[in-house]
């Protein structure tokens, strides 16, 4: 697991502190708004405008409490992130763009895909949701964040995301178990009793050793999914999205390749209106 720290970010902020672009790219054609998992920030997504192309310029989301944001007040109720977020996003929406979302960043990217679709504004033209179940699949085992300290960390460690240089030095881990237990809240309080289908196509992504999201979990998204679905399981755990970074990229840039030749070939505002 990728941990926020006090650090400030050195590529610029947009949108007031919302958003974060690693390295703007003024020119691309696809935006990707990427979404991060529980006790990350918009840094996790820092390496992927390097191995993309310049036609994507990447967007990370950055949540308060966590890196150039440290020290500001956290959010635990979806609700509240996503009323936070839509409006920032619509500013950007300039172009033709997708969602990407890992593990709790996949449930804020699907919640504020749908949001969009009800408020009639533009939409991402593809939803990438990874290391998360489908929206209907009930959990397996107890919430995280009602857990003791002692067994809440033992329990973050086996998910085989945190640095073994942090998994030895328990007193710094400690420091974010107020971040932690507050994201694992807003993801493990989440029901959904509406499944009414996104209308863009949707794409799940798992590792094949997830012992937290199976197979099934990942083929239950298409109850929700649009005009396409498909999902495929990449080599590693819940952090598979590290050591198959490249394949999951190709994916992402194959995604990307087919929104850009569809926003060519549909026509314009302006052709619309000398129609």
């Amino acid at each position: 697991m990728t941990y926020a720290t006090s650090a400030a970010l050195s590529p610029r902020a947009v949108s007031g502190k919302w958003l974060w672009l690693p390295a703007p790219k003024p020119h691309a054609r696809i935006r990707l708004f990427c979404f991060p998992n529980a006790g990350s920030g918009a840094s996790a997504f820092r390496e992927w405008p390097i191995l993309l192309p310049d036609d994507i310029e990447v967007v990370g989301l950055q949540l308060p409490g966590r890196e150039n944001r440290y020290g500001e007040p956290m959010l635990n109720r979806l609700d509240d992130v996503l009323q936070a977020i839509w409006e920032v996003i619509i500013g950007m929406a300039d172009r033709p763009f997708f969602f990407f979302g890992h593990s709790m960043g996949a449930l804020i990217a699907f919640e504020l895909t749908r949001l969009l679709q009800r408020k009639g504004l533009p939409t991402p033209f593809h939803l990438v949701v990874s290391g998360r179940r489908a929206p209907q699949m009930p959990r397996r085992d107890a919430p995280l964040h009602l857990m003791d300290d002692d067994a809440f960390l033992q329990k973050i460690i086996e998910f085989n995301g945190t640095p073994k240089e942090l998994q030895q030095n328990i007193e710094s881990m400690r420091l974010f178990i107020p971040l932690l237990r507050n994201d694992f809240a807003l993801s493990e309080n989440y029901s959904c009793d509406d499944f009414t289908p996104i209308t863009c196509p949707l794409t799940a992504l798992g590792g094949d050793a997830d012992i937290d999201v199976s197979e099934i979990d990942l083929a239950a998204w298409s109850i929700v999914a649009g005009s396409h679905f498909d999902y495929a399981l990449l080599p590693g755990d819940h952090f598979f999205i590290h050591p198959s970074k490249r394949r999951l990229l190709e994916r992402l840039r194959s995604i990307a390749v087919r929104g850009a030749l569809k926003s060519e070939r549909s026509p314009t505002r302006e052709q619309l209106e000398r129609c």
